[in-house]
């Protein structure tokens, strides 16, 4: 009888199965959160005055709607479409491992995110996840919640400085730099064409060829502009409205009120107005504020905005091969580099620099140009200028019409008029990250490139040349522009003018490397209870310091100093030294879930620094060469900006 019953059952669930669409069994299948966010609840309630905060105008905050509405809209509608949802809370954007466990993620209003959490949305979607983000998604800072009586600071745009990094270190999910907010009178968002998937199926759907959703009174929208070349698509349009209190910026049709965003290998589709205010939802539940579910009396376009919604989540939970590459590449150049004694007796050191984004994610960091001596001593007091912002594209500011991809100045850096003859080292480097970041993975240089000056004796200029790099690198290899950039930036020294890229790599090697890549000193303090090393031996601080960061570990005991480096070793330094993150279904056939360090190679594949070998294996007990080491560094700093 058991046995029927249980083939019973099975027979039940295929006729299901079989009647439904392909869309229905996706929908009934994968594993959908829809974000409750406690912190943008409570900060929708409150209310703040304005005032002036660094010669900027704080706007004083008012009392919204409820975003706790919103959040449980969205959980209902899908619920209601036949999507297998849960509700997941801000505990869980703390760990990327929790978020991966849905193939999409819905963002209902969640304006507020900390750092980390902004950080685990972007690899969780870069890593292959679905998002949708409806409206005003991450650009306050929840770390800086308003307190009451006090001006609201919480805007990201306080911290970050610049429209280009609107929303901090997720910016570069949307693909997009923000505009600015609009507010639109008796508006009209519709779609210009079915071209997109979303749209196409949205409007098959509903039997009709446009997607209209009318608001009668003020709105005010989000206005967002995709990086020229990129994988941001409009696929709604802010197309009619009769009043806005930004003519000269807003045009009808020409920006986007919704965008399917392609970035790594997950999908995002951003929403740039109240969605939420367009659906009516008539199911009891614990609404907030008296209200009950329904539209907004205001908005037309019910059934247009569900569909729209159904179909947004269809596309980005789907299974599909999609996979941008993130390309992080910032160029610089100096020019007119000269030198000359100032009558004060001073000699002065002048240039002009030019530090471009030629990549496809936005950047922002610290401009820096040194002086060093023989011994690697700063000479003279530098010159370093913070870039809020370089665009991913040739985009241009609003204000000055400037290339915002592109920051160039002039400076000059003084130095004693007594300066000795020999030859010094000019590095211009670009110290990638946030200028109020402090942690060592958060703020590191990423690119450099060096001069050299040369004092000569009874001369008041100096000779600028051509930095040489080592006699057994050839710009033919591989590994050439690696092995380049990572010496301009100091990381690596070679010996005797030579680099020995084939050369088998130590551990004590790898662990300096790193540190020298964060930009941390050995520490004299630092401890190690190793069997095999004591104080003052050759390494022991640098060993010490990689211990403390988890760059490097005991082995039996021993930390066995100058015994090669290791592919699996070499994965565990990286991730824990530049705390990197990253999951990935894929698993090369000699690294078990079981292997102590599965984690830490999933991770390197997930972020594109390594892609094992042709057989799909790592090979996780190999020596690294010092080429390969290098290599590997060069691709976690391009891969790590935060």
């Amino acid at each position: 009888m058991k046995k029927i019953y249980t083939l019973l059952i099975l027979t039940c669930s295929f006729m299901l199965f079989t009647a439904l669409s392909p869309s229905q069994v996706q929908a009934a299948t994968q594993k959908i959160g829809v974000v409750f966010s406690e912190s943008s609840e409570k900060y929708a309630n409150t209310i703040h005055p304005g005032g002036t905060y660094e010669g900027q105008t704080v706007s004083p905050k008012v009392d919204y709607s409820s975003t706790y509405n919103k959040e449980l809209k969205a959980f209902l509608l899908y619920q209601q479409q036949g999507f297998n949802v849960e509700k997941i809370y801000e505990k869980d954007l703390n760990n990327l491992e929790s978020l991966s466990q849905y193939d999409a993620i819905v963002f209902s209003y969640t304006v507020m995110m900390n750092h980390k959490q902004r950080e685990n949305v972007k690899m969780y979607v870069h890593n292959g996840g679905g998002a949708i983000f409806a409206f005003q998604t991450a650009r306050n800072e929840s770390a800086k919640f308003p307190k009451p009586g006090q001006m609201d600071l919480s805007p990201l745009i306080y911290d970050v400085d610049s429209w280009v990094m609107e929303w901090d270190n997720l910016t570069e999910v949307f693909n997009a730099r923000f505009i600015d907010d609009i507010q639109l009178g008796n508006s009209t968002v519709s779609n210009k064409n079915t071209a997109h998937q979303i749209t196409q199926n949205a409007t098959k759907e509903l039997g009709k060829n446009t997607l209209n959703l009318k608001k009668s009174d003020t709105e005010w929208v989000e206005i967002i502009k995709p990086w020229q070349g990129g994988n941001s698509t409009p696929i709604l349009f802010f197309s009619n409205y009769d009043s806005t209190d930004k003519p000269q910026t807003m045009k009808k049709n020409e920006f986007g009120a919704a965008h399917a965003i392609q970035y790594g290998k997950g999908r995002v589709v951003q929403i740039g107005f109240k969605i939420y205010d367009y659906i009516n939802i008539t199911e009891k539940a614990d609404w907030q504020d008296g209200e009950n579910g329904v539209a907004f009396s205001t908005t037309q376009g019910d059934k247009d905005a569900q569909a729209f919604m159904k179909h947004s989540l269809n596309w980005v939970a789907e299974n599909h091969n999609d996979n941008v590459p993130r390309k992080y590449s910032i160029s610089l150049n100096s020019d007119g580099v000269q030198s000359y004694i100032a009558p004060s007796g001073k000699f002065v050191f002048y240039s002009t620099v030019t530090v471009k984004n030629n990549g496809n994610v936005p950047a922002r960091g610290t401009l820096k140009v040194e002086i060093l001596d023989a011994n690697g001593n700063v000479v003279g007091k530098g010159h370093e200028r913070y870039i809020p912002g370089l665009a991913a594209d040739t985009t241009t500011d609003n204000a000055d019409k400037k290339d915002i991809s592109t920051h160039s100045e002039k400076y000059q850096i003084f130095m004693p008029g007594n300066l000795a003859v020999g030859t010094y080292t000019i590095r211009t480097s670009f110290v990638e990250g946030r200028d109020d970041r402090k942690n060592a993975d958060e703020k590191f240089a990423t690119v450099a490139e060096i001069k050299t000056l040369s004092r000569v004796k009874g001369s008041n200029k100096a000779v600028i040349g051509t930095a040489p790099l080592f006699s057994d690198v050839a710009n033919s290899g591989g590994a050439y522009y690696d092995i380049k950039n990572l010496h301009a930036l100091g990381i690596i020294k070679g010996s005797g003018g030579k680099f020995n890229p084939q050369g088998t790599l130590t551990r004590v090697q790898a662990t300096e490397m790193v540190l020298r890549a964060l930009g941390i000193a050995p520490s004299g303090s630092a401890t190690l209870n190793a069997s095999d090393i004591k104080p003052g031996d050759y390494g022991y601080a640098v060993l010490a310091t990689g211990a403390r960061q988890g760059i490097i570990s005991l082995e039996n005991g021993k930390i066995n100093a100058h015994q090669p480096m290791t592919r699996a070793n070499m994965a565990r330094a990286l991730v824990n030294g530049f705390k990197l993150q990253g999951f990935s279904p894929n698993t090369f056939t000699d690294v078990p879930s079981s292997h102590a360090y599965y984690k830490e190679i999933q991770a390197l594949y997930a972020l594109g620094i390594t892609t094992g070998y042709s057989d799909n294996t790592f090979k996780p007990n190999n020596t690294v060469t010092r080429q390969n080491f290098a290599q590997f560094v060069n691709r976690t700093l391009y891969a790590n900006s935060k």
